[in-house]
């Protein structure tokens, strides 16, 4: 009888674990990854108002530290923020008798990483809140520099084309055009390596001689610098 109960169980076990595990594979909330991803796209979603909204003050920042740059090399470009787009005009002598030649740059096109690398910043598990602001501005502020030299290219692809369209040389420009449109296909992708690169850094990490030192320690308790010594007779005695 009890054989007969032993086999019974037994058998129905496995009926047990594999139903268990097709229900898993159903369920949502057993994926860590994909509530991860769930939330890093409601994130996205919900970051998308403040980023347009702050396009203006750093189409401003960009634009006006990217003006200071490029005039120290071709003064005859001009650089200046209007909203979200920024305007550059370059200057041709009159002698030619042309009008002075200029172009634009939507900033949106160029920055809708920022609210991908926010909300990875934000899902990504941190030691502590201040690592995770920490990282935030870091990033943030790591994609908005590269955002200068997009500005200084598209005013030299600016001048480039004035220039051929003078001396009807060939097409110069090319190259500097595929590579700004592939930087702004490639803003998610920016943003990741971005991401990938605090976390590489240990960004997200706490010092740990800040955290030891933040820690209560017993005065004849041993010094958790790893002198051996006696926490009173090594870092207790800088604090008393």
């Amino acid at each position: 009888m009890s054989t007969l109960l032993k086999q019974s169980s037994s058998s129905s076990q496995p009926q047990y674990s594999s139903s268990g595990s097709i229900d898993s594979l159903f369920n949502i909330g057993s994926r860590k990854w994909l509530r991860l991803l769930l939330l890093t796209v409601i994130l996205y979603l919900a970051f998308l108002p403040l980023w347009w909204y702050s396009l203006a003050i750093v189409a401003h920042l960009t634009g006006v530290a990217a003006n200071w740059i490029y005039s120290l090399f071709d003064p005859r470009v001009s650089i200046v923020p209007d909203g979200r787009v920024i305007r550059i005009s370059v200057a041709i002598s009159q002698s030619r008798g042309q009008q002075p030649s200029s172009s634009a740059l939507r900033l949106d096109t160029v920055t809708y990483g920022l609210p991908v690398l926010a909300a990875l910043v934000v899902v990504t598990r941190a030691d502590s809140m201040r690592a995770k602001i920490r990282s935030l501005l870091i990033g943030l502020g790591v994609m908005v520099v590269l955002t200068v030299p997009v500005v200084m290219a598209t005013a030299k692809l600016t001048s480039l084309e004035v220039d051929e369209l003078i001396s009807r040389a060939g097409d110069r420009s090319g190259m500097l055009f595929d590579v700004m449109h592939g930087y702004a296909f490639s803003q998610p992708v920016v943003a990741v390596v971005v991401w990938w690169l605090l976390i590489t850094l240990g960004l997200f990490k706490e010092d740990q001689t800040e955290k030891t030192s933040s820690v209560a320690v017993a005065r004849n308790a041993p010094c958790p610098c790893g002198s051996g010594r006696k926490y009173k007779r090594c870092c207790g005695r800088d604090s008393s």
